[in-house]
């Protein structure tokens, strides 16, 4: 987000280009209708201008204090000592994973929204969708008995 500039903003398709990342790769985000809004709100700069800079005008080189003191003042991590049960940044990330998997979206679609090379990667979120496999049978379920009249057959009532 850092190098992010104003020709990699698509407000009216909802899209922001992504480029260096950590993959190496480009790929395109989604923006919510909040994210699409605040783009709205500020002044556009040229096509190749940074959208956040440091006080100097500068590409930003690191992540603000702000958000470690933030929580520490709420006491997020507090009486935690195992710091990979601590809330860092890139715990915005994680959350954003979990949150998508727990209300059903599919697994491809999360690691591609993440920016995973890998299916595999995502896997690491699928224990947070435990009912994901009943109700793709509950789906099923539902689309056969909404099947027309002789195009299921029971064959729990047929003998041979």
């Amino acid at each position: 987000m850092f190098g992010l500039t104003w020709q990699d903003v698509d407000v009216a398709r909802g899209l922001l280009q992504l480029r260096d990342t950590k993959s190496g790769k480009t790929r395109a985000a989604i923006m919510t209708s909040s994210v699409k809004d605040m783009f709205d709100s500020r002044e556009r700069g040229e096509p190749s201008s940074l959208v956040f800079e440091d006080r100097r005008g500068k590409r930003i080189a690191s992540i603000s204090t702000t958000f470690d003191r933030v929580v520490k003042e709420i006491g997020l991590n507090e009486g935690i000592d195992d710091n990979r049960l601590r809330v860092v940044f890139h715990t915005l990330r994680h959350s954003f994973a979990s949150w998508l998997v727990q209300v059903g979206v599919p697994l491809y679609t999360v690691a591609k929204l993440m920016g995973h090379a890998t299916l595999r990667m995502t896997e690491r979120y699928s224990h947070l969708a435990p009912d994901h496999l009943q109700a793709a049978v509950k789906i099923l379920e539902a689309s056969m008995v909404k099947a027309k009249p002789g195009k299921v057959l029971d064959i729990a009532t047929r003998r041979g």
